[in-house]
Order: structure tokens, then C-alpha cells, then sequence
């Protein structure tokens, strides 16, 4: 069996059979051999833009973008779909023939907020006259969190952070950490420090003491993500970071989705896949 994720993000499995006149019917009469397999792993990768702007941001909404739509695509209804912008090979070709061929809007939450996200967006919304939440989050960790700053070494070069995961950094590591800096005096020699921004980047681990370093908290990630403080409390603080590591960044969201205000000023149905 082939493995492809389909366009609800869900993973599935799809045994490729020989040609069917079933299939035929499916797939508009042509056979099976003349067409792309559905999980789309020959399609050649999508390129991903650098720097991954979207259509527009905030802060440039004057970069004119221009984009077709087929007439059975253009809304209302209206969709939004999300899904990780490394997706693997094929998945977002797929998932673009499926929700009639749109163009994914590939956006890094970097430039909306202090931390990446790196996501891809295939929607059939306007793409002109949105706008932000206010107030502008922070997109720089001092100006989020400026405690830091008071304990964060010279030698980390960090002002954003990296993607929020699902799990954080153990207390071994940050004793590890914790160790290696102690025992290298004033300023660590090159190769400790190279390790310790390694460790940092990779689990956002934030300065909070001398040579003390420590995962983000709840409440931090939700304020990264635009959530209210609080918005996962109720479960275990793991099943907190499990969530807000699965979720999306709501500044992003919400900015593509402003579009939708002045249409329907009374509100609008949602349905959630």
C-alpha cells in the first residue's frame, strides 16, 4: 500500500488496483497508467517561497498580488485549509487538484508573531482588504518576555523563536546545560556554546537564571500562538504543550480570515474538519 494524507490531513492507506472501469468513471475515463498515482509521490515537490510572505502581510499590503480562481472554486462557500508547509513529497500537489487546483499561501508566523510556524493555506478567500488583530503582537522574545533579556548571554544570537512543538526539552537536558556552562567559567569555549544554542533552538529553551535555562510555559506558547492566557487550562501540562504544539497561530489565521468581516457582518456557520 501506498501512504498519502488526504486533504482533511488525516492519514490514510490507499491500495493502488489494477485498472477498473469504476476507476475510469472516477478519474474522468482516463486509465489508471496515464495519470499521476493519487498520493502524488511523483509529482515534483512544490517549491516553498523564501521568504514565506503569503500574499501579503500586515506590514506590506501594498505588494500586489494577483490570483485566478476557477469559477467553482470562487466563493461563498468559503474553505480554509491548513497544513504543515514541509509536508512530504507530493502531498500539497495532491491536496491542490483536490480543492480544484488553488495555489497554496505558504506564511512563516515569524513575520506575524515572535516564533516560526511555518504552514501552508489553501483557501478560496479574498486575498485584498484584510487586516490585523490589535494590538500587533511582538515578533521579537525580549519584547514578549523582557525578563529574559536580563539573563540572556551575549553569545545567543536568538531574537525569535523556532517552531512550538508538541513535547519541550527534559530536565536532564537543561541539568546537562546547566553543568557544561559551569564548568567553562566566565565565557564557554566555541564548541559549548555552539551546543547550547543548538539545544536551545531546537526546544525553545528560554534563559531564566545565570547558566539556567528552561522550557517555554503554557501560558507563554499560548501567548505566542494569540491564544488568551489560560485558553488549555484544565488537562495536564503535557496535554497542554501536546495541543498548543498541534495548533494553529491565531494572528495568521485571523488576518486571513478579517476578509470575511464586512461581508458577513452578523457572523457566519462554521463546519470543522
Amino acid at each position: 500500500t501506498d501512504s498519502f494524507i488526504d486533504f482533511f490531513g488525516q492519514r490514510k492507506k490507499a491500495r493502488l488496483v489494477e485498472e477498473s472501469d469504476k476507476k475510469r468513471k472516477r478519474y474522468g475515463g482516463e486509465a489508471q497508467g496515464n495519470r499521476p498515482p493519487f498520493d502524488g509521490s511523483q509529482d515534483d515537490p512544490m517549491p516553498l517561497p523564501n521568504p514565506m510572505v503569503g500574499f501579503n502581510l500586515p506590514s506590506d499590503r501594498l505588494r500586489s498580488v494577483k490570483r485566478r480562481l476557477s469559477e467553482k472554486a470562487i466563493g461563498p462557500p468559503f474553505f480554509y485549509y491548513e497544513n504543515v508547509a514541509l509536508a512530504p513529497r507530493g502531498v500539497w500537489r495532491t491536496i491542490s487538484r483536490t480543492l480544484y487546483d488553488i495555489e497554496p499561501e505558504f506564511v512563516d508566523s515569524k513575520y506575524l508573531c515572535a516564533a516560526a510556524r511555518k504552514r501552508g493555506y489553501i483557501h478560496n478567500l479574498p486575498i485584498d482588504n484584510r487586516s490585523p488583530l490589535l494590538p500587533l503582537p511582538p515578533k521579537n522574545i525580549f519584547k514578549a518576555f523582557p525578563d529574559y533579556e536580563r539573563w540572556w548571554p551575549s553569545w545567543d544570537p536568538r531574537r525569535q523563536l523556532n517552531c512550538l512543538l508538541t513535547s519541550v526539552a527534559s530536565a536532564k537536558l537543561t541539568e546537562r546545560i546547566k553543568y557544561a556552562l559551569a564548568s567553562s567559567g566566565t565565557l564557554p569555549s566555541p564548541s559549548v556554546q555552539k551546543y547550547v544554542t543548538d539545544e536551545c533552538r531546537k526546544w525553545n529553551l528560554v534563559w531564566i537564571g545565570k547558566n539556567k535555562v528552561a522550557p517555554l510555559e503554557p501560558h507563554e506558547m499560548e501567548y505566542l500562538l494569540g491564544f488568551p492566557r489560560d485558553h488549555t487550562r484544565g488537562v495536564c501540562k503535557m496535554e497542554r504543550y501536546k495541543a498548543l504544539g498541534n495548533s494553529f497561530q491565531v494572528d495568521t489565521v485571523a488576518y486571513h480570515l478579517s476578509v470575511l468581516r464586512d461581508m458577513f457582518p452578523d457572523g457566519i456557520n462554521v463546519g470543522y474538519q
